[in-house]
């Protein structure tokens, strides 16, 4: 039962991607709240560590979070490129079923 709530909520994602291509603004948008909550406590971090003279251990967190940040950058980057082709091979009537919520057989 889970699974197909998933499912369905992947299929809704991905017409919506069709929809609008594979765009940085949609794709933030559905998890901002997630990226607030990532924000918010390296923020708290940071400004301890900077406000204790701990520049050392600043520029070590500093230095994970911005290369996380290149990491996501990275794969959305990728997932661009690779578009065009998933574009071409779904089949976007069992996509369509999917989020309708409907049986595939």
């Amino acid at each position: 039962m889970r699974s197909d709530f998933r499912d369905r909520i992947r299929a809704k994602r991905l017409l919506e991607a069709r929809e609008h291509g594979f765009a940085v603004l949609p794709f933030f948008r559905r998890g901002a709240r997630r990226y607030v909550l990532y924000f918010l406590p390296s923020a708290v971090v940071l400004g301890f560590l900077a406000f204790g003279g701990w520049w050392w251990s600043f520029g070590m967190v500093a230095s994970f979070l911005l290369g996380a940040l290149l990491f996501y950058v990275r794969w959305f980057r990728g997932q661009q490129r690779v578009w065009s082709f998933v574009n071409k091979v779904i089949d976007w009537d069992i996509v369509t079923k999917l989020s309708n919520g409907e049986p595939l057989a």
